[in-house]
Protein backbone atom coordinates (compact mmCIF):
# COMPACT_ATOMS: atom_id res chain seq x y z
CA UNK A 1 0.00 0.00 0.00
CA UNK A 2 2.87 2.19 1.07
CA UNK A 3 4.76 1.55 -2.42
CA UNK A 4 1.41 2.29 -4.36
CA UNK A 5 0.83 5.66 -2.77
CA UNK A 6 4.25 6.83 -3.18
CA UNK A 7 4.08 6.03 -6.94
CA UNK A 8 1.00 7.61 -7.32
CA UNK A 9 2.30 10.68 -6.08
CA UNK A 10 5.73 10.35 -8.42
CA UNK A 11 3.44 10.15 -11.06
CA UNK A 12 0.99 12.93 -10.26
CA UNK A 13 4.08 14.86 -10.11
CA UNK A 14 5.33 14.16 -13.09
CA UNK A 15 2.31 14.46 -14.91
CA UNK A 16 1.81 18.18 -13.77
CA UNK A 17 5.49 19.47 -15.31
CA UNK A 18 5.52 20.98 -18.48
CA UNK A 19 9.29 21.41 -18.99
CA UNK A 20 9.41 24.09 -20.95
CA UNK A 21 8.35 28.12 -20.97
CA UNK A 22 4.36 29.00 -20.00
CA UNK A 23 2.44 30.95 -22.83
CA UNK A 24 0.05 33.29 -22.08
CA UNK A 25 -2.28 35.74 -24.87
CA UNK A 26 -0.73 39.30 -25.61
CA UNK A 27 -2.61 41.66 -27.09
CA UNK A 28 -2.40 45.37 -27.01
CA UNK A 29 -2.37 48.99 -29.12
CA UNK A 30 0.56 50.79 -30.18
CA UNK A 31 -0.24 54.74 -30.84
CA UNK A 32 2.29 57.64 -32.17
CA UNK A 33 2.00 60.91 -31.04
CA UNK A 34 -1.62 59.79 -29.90
CA UNK A 35 -2.56 58.18 -33.56
CA UNK A 36 -2.54 54.28 -34.28
CA UNK A 37 0.66 52.82 -34.99
CA UNK A 38 -0.12 50.92 -38.53
CA UNK A 39 2.16 48.20 -39.94
CA UNK A 40 4.93 48.48 -37.14
CA UNK A 41 6.76 45.56 -35.97
CA UNK A 42 6.47 45.12 -32.28
CA UNK A 43 9.02 42.74 -30.41
CA UNK A 44 8.78 40.76 -26.67
CA UNK A 45 12.13 39.74 -25.44
CA UNK A 46 12.34 37.54 -22.38
CA UNK A 47 14.44 39.42 -19.99
CA UNK A 48 16.92 36.37 -18.38
CA UNK A 49 15.97 35.14 -14.79
CA UNK A 50 18.04 36.53 -12.00
CA UNK A 51 21.83 34.49 -11.99
CA UNK A 52 20.85 33.17 -15.83
CA UNK A 53 22.49 34.23 -18.89
CA UNK A 54 19.55 33.19 -21.31
CA UNK A 55 16.76 34.44 -22.05
CA UNK A 56 13.88 33.08 -20.07
CA UNK A 57 12.39 31.34 -23.94
CA UNK A 58 11.64 32.36 -27.04
CA UNK A 59 10.75 35.78 -27.85
CA UNK A 60 7.33 37.06 -29.56
CA UNK A 61 6.32 39.33 -32.75
CA UNK A 62 3.49 40.98 -34.59
CA UNK A 63 2.69 43.59 -36.87
CA UNK A 64 0.38 46.29 -36.04
CA UNK A 65 -3.03 46.49 -38.02
CA UNK A 66 -4.72 49.98 -39.21
CA UNK A 67 -5.58 50.68 -35.99
CA UNK A 68 -2.71 49.88 -34.26
CA UNK A 69 -3.16 46.75 -32.47
CA UNK A 70 -1.68 43.93 -32.39
CA UNK A 71 -1.40 39.70 -31.24
CA UNK A 72 1.75 38.71 -30.30
CA UNK A 73 2.66 34.98 -31.94
CA UNK A 74 5.91 33.36 -30.75
CA UNK A 75 8.85 33.62 -32.94
CA UNK A 76 10.17 29.98 -33.79
CA UNK A 77 6.85 27.80 -33.20
CA UNK A 78 4.58 26.99 -35.55
CA UNK A 79 3.32 30.72 -36.22
CA UNK A 80 -0.13 29.63 -34.61
CA UNK A 81 1.35 29.45 -31.16
CA UNK A 82 -0.30 32.94 -29.52
CA UNK A 83 1.17 34.92 -26.81
CA UNK A 84 4.80 35.72 -25.16
CA UNK A 85 6.04 34.00 -22.03
CA UNK A 86 5.60 35.06 -18.56
CA UNK A 87 7.85 37.46 -17.22
CA UNK A 88 9.83 40.59 -17.93
CA UNK A 89 10.41 41.51 -21.24
CA UNK A 90 12.55 44.00 -23.36
CA UNK A 91 10.30 45.34 -26.31
CA UNK A 92 11.24 46.80 -29.36
CA UNK A 93 8.74 48.64 -31.77
CA UNK A 94 10.23 49.85 -35.46
CA UNK A 95 8.22 50.62 -38.70
CA UNK A 96 11.35 50.10 -40.86
CA UNK A 97 11.76 46.57 -40.62
CA UNK A 98 8.07 45.81 -42.17
CA UNK A 99 7.27 45.73 -45.58
CA UNK A 100 3.55 47.31 -45.50
CA UNK A 101 2.17 45.10 -48.49
CA UNK A 102 3.31 41.83 -47.23
CA UNK A 103 4.33 42.25 -43.37
CA UNK A 104 7.22 40.74 -44.18
CA UNK A 105 10.48 41.51 -42.83
CA UNK A 106 12.25 42.42 -45.67
CA UNK A 107 11.94 45.82 -47.47
CA UNK A 108 13.15 48.46 -45.13
CA UNK A 109 10.65 51.76 -45.36
CA UNK A 110 11.99 55.32 -43.39
CA UNK A 111 11.95 54.41 -39.67
CA UNK A 112 9.11 56.19 -38.46
CA UNK A 113 9.94 55.16 -34.54
CA UNK A 114 12.50 56.80 -32.04
CA UNK A 115 15.55 54.65 -32.10
CA UNK A 116 14.51 54.95 -28.41
CA UNK A 117 11.84 52.56 -28.82
CA UNK A 118 13.79 49.98 -31.42
CA UNK A 119 17.53 50.49 -32.17
CA UNK A 120 18.40 51.89 -28.39
CA UNK A 121 14.70 50.92 -26.63
CA UNK A 122 14.10 52.11 -23.30
CA UNK A 123 10.65 49.94 -23.33
CA UNK A 124 9.32 46.94 -20.79
CA UNK A 125 6.55 45.04 -20.02
CA UNK A 126 5.90 42.34 -17.24
CA UNK A 127 4.14 39.95 -18.69
CA UNK A 128 1.46 38.48 -16.21
CA UNK A 129 0.53 34.77 -15.59
CA UNK A 130 -2.99 35.02 -17.14
CA UNK A 131 -1.53 36.84 -20.12
CA UNK A 132 -2.95 40.54 -21.05
CA UNK A 133 -5.21 42.57 -24.00
CA UNK A 134 -3.60 46.07 -22.42
CA UNK A 135 -0.07 45.67 -23.47
CA UNK A 136 -0.25 49.32 -24.85
CA UNK A 137 2.32 51.49 -26.08
CA UNK A 138 1.82 55.39 -26.39
CA UNK A 139 4.78 56.44 -28.12
CA UNK A 140 6.10 59.63 -28.48
CA UNK A 141 8.05 61.14 -31.87
CA UNK A 142 10.28 63.90 -30.06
Amino acid sequence: MRVRLILIGLLAGLTGCSGGPKFVPVSGTVTLDGKPLANALVAFNPAAPAGKIEAAGPGSMAVTDDQGHYVLKVIGTDSRTAGAVVGEHRVRISTADISPESGDVAVRPKERVPAKYNTHTTLTFPVPPGGTDAANFDLDSR
